[in-house]
């Protein structure tokens, strides 16, 4: 009888434990799930503000050959500036090039809203050896989530939307040995945000 009890408790302390495990792996895997994070375009600024998590931490440097990322624009992102700075392209999320500053050499995905569409157009933005140059590359819905993706081959970046290869940019001369700081969202052009605008990014880390 008592060692019937005894395999009883046994088996209820050992289910007990393993319950416990799976919470503990679950919330472990938590820890390394990637979360879509909010970028601010404050009114009248032009840098944005990372919004939840470490408000400043906006440093880094890309660690691998590939930057890999989904962005959505929401109802904030509709303006009308009144004037031909509407053309002008902000910046969406890249990295510099070449251990220069990004005025010199860098690669981002460009954007701005269209008010005839009533859609954001997403364009390749990229300064080689100081001078810059832009394409259209595809336009998204507003709270669309796309996909974005900039790979670095050889003298080349290779931009990707939504698993389309959309633009092909030279690298600047001379970039045998590559540093690569990140590029965060940026209203202008010559004029800062007209109100706030929200744009929510989720980076990609792969192995």
């Amino acid at each position: 009888m008592l060692s019937g009890r005894r395999n009883k408790r046994n088996s209820s302390v050992g289910t007990i434990l393993a319950f416990g495990i799976l919470i503990l792996i679950g919330s472990c895997s938590d820890i390394y799930e990637q979360k879509e994070v909010e970028y601010l375009l404050p009114k009248g600024q032009h840098m944005s503000k990372r919004l939840g998590g470490f408000p400043n931490d906006k440093s880094g440097t890309l660690k691998s050959d590939v930057l890999d990322f989904t962005a959505r624009f929401d109802e904030s992102v509709r303006y009308d500036l009144g004037n031909r700075n509407q053309d002008d392209i902000n910046k969406l999320f890249g990295f510099s090039d070449c251990n220069s500053l990004h005025h010199e050499n860098s690669v981002r995905f460009g954007w701005r809203y269209s008010l005839v569409k009533d859609m954001v157009e997403i364009f390749s933005y990229a300064y080689t050896n100081g001078v810059v140059g832009y394409h259209h590359m595809g336009d998204i819905a507003i709270r669309e989530t796309a996909h974005y993706q900039i790979q670095i081959v050889g003298d080349k970046f290779y931009l990707l939307l939504n698993g389309e290869m959309k633009q092909e940019v030279e690298r600047g001369t001379n970039c045998e040995v590559g540093l690569y700081y990140k590029l965060y969202p940026y209203f202008g052009g010559d004029e800062p945000a007209p109100h706030d605008i929200s744009i929510y990014i989720k980076e990609i880390f792969t192995q």
